[in-house]
């Protein structure tokens, strides 16, 4: 039998997400870190970005802003600030939040804490966008 890893993804909310995954991709400050089972244990800090994770054919992506994950040999725990899987994700919301932000950003006076705010609203809505039409392309492609 293959060995899997059991992949647990934590928000400050609830339990996104518990399942047995037979390869993880997670946007690591460094680059992107692919994890197999039997990997080196390890702590790796996350950024903004997608999470990608792959059972047998079905890749799923999850949007994930922040936090780490602790990587095991046979289990990973994602620790996010936020993370929604991608049939999760409300468009309309994302698409309504990414104009939010594009408009505090053309502002004529803006603070430089009001700027980094505003800038990662603007990330975190792209990505949430990106990975829910990664899902309606998927989703289209199998009808």
């Amino acid at each position: 039998m293959l060995k899997k890893i059991n992949l647990e993804v934590i928000s400050p909310e609830r339990l996104v997400l518990q399942e047995e995954v037979d390869f993880i991709a997670l946007p690591a400050f460094e680059g992107e870190c692919g994890i197999l089972p039997g990997h080196q244990p390890m702590l790796v800090q996350l950024k903004e970005g997608e999470a990608r994770f792959s059972k047998g054919n079905e890749t799923e992506i999850l949007a994930v802003s922040g936090g780490f994950a602790e990587i095991h040999p046979y289990k990973v725990e994602i620790f996010a600030e936020t993370a929604e899987m991608s049939k999760e994700i409300d468009m309309e919301r994302a698409r309504v939040a990414a104009e939010r932000a594009k408009k505090e950003l053309e502002k004529e006076t803006i603070s430089p804490k009001e700027l980094a705010n505003a800038q990662a609203a603007l990330r975190r809505a792209l990505i949430r966008l990106r990975v829910s039409e990664g899902m309606s392309r998927r989703a289209s492609r199998k009808k």
